[in-house]
Parts: C-alpha cells; sequence; structure tokens
C-alpha cells in the first residue's frame, strides 16, 4: 500500500521530483567547480609567492654582485691613481735630472750639447 501511494505521488508529481533532482545536481556541480576553482586559485597564490620570492633572491644576488664590481672598480682605480701620481713623480724626477745633467752639459761645453741637440731632433745648428 505505500509502495503504491508512493507510485502514485511520483507519478503525479514527477516534474517537480525532476526539478528537484536536477537543482540538486546544479548545487553539487556548482559547489565542485567553485571547489576546483579555490584550489587552482590557491595554487596561484602559493606559485606566484615563490616566484616573486625567487625574483627578490636574483634581485639580492645581483645587488650584491654590482657592490663587490663597484668596490672592486672603486680599488682599482685608487691603484691606478697611485701609480699614475708615481710615475708622474718619477717623470718629473727624470726631467728635473736631464734638466740639471743639460745644464751641466751647456754651462760646460756648448759644443757637446749642440751635438746632443742636433741628433736627438735631427736639426743643424745655425749659430746667431
Amino acid at each position: 500500500m505505500l509502495k503504491k501511494q508512493a507510485l502514485e505521488f511520483v507519478v503525479k508529481n514527477w516534474k517537480a521530483i525532476l526539478i528537484v533532482l536536477l537543482l540538486l545536481v546544479v548545487v553539487l556541480k556548482t559547489r565542485y567547480d567553485y571547489h576546483l576553482m579555490e584550489s587552482a586559485y590557491t595554487a596561484m597564490i602559493e606559485s606566484n609567492k615563490e616566484q616573486l620570492e625567487g625574483l627578490r633572491k636574483l634581485h639580492q644576488e645581483e645587488l650584491e654582485a654590482k657592490d663587490r664590481l663597484l668596490k672592486k672598480y672603486l680599488a682599482d682605480m685608487d691603484a691606478l691613481e697611485q701609480k699614475y701620481d708615481m710615475t708622474l713623480d718619477e717623470l718629473e724626477e727624470q726631467r728635473a735630472k736631464k734638466q740639471r745633467h743639460y745644464y751641466k752639459k751647456f754651462s760646460q761645453n756648448k759644443d757637446h750639447i749642440i751635438q746632443d741637440i742636433e741628433t736627438t731632433i735631427g736639426a743643424k745648428y745655425v749659430s746667431p
């Protein structure tokens, strides 16, 4: 008897029952899709965080490399400046030494200095 009443109810209200079942399927499918989208979103956020952290590390390494290169450059520049200053001092000393040498030669023997100048420059000395 209960089966007969249930069957009559189903036959009489089959459209409403079908609508409720389809609505239940849509709700469950929507929840499942929402859960998938939420997990994809979470995975994307984690991936972005990892990529951002990797970029930060790379940036930090580049900054450190840049600092090392800048320090090396400054040290090399200081060394070159010191070498340049030493070379200038040596040249000045050599120039002064040659000047004293030629002054001494010129005051002692004019003909000898004239020959030096002629051989160095390649010009002939003409007396005034």
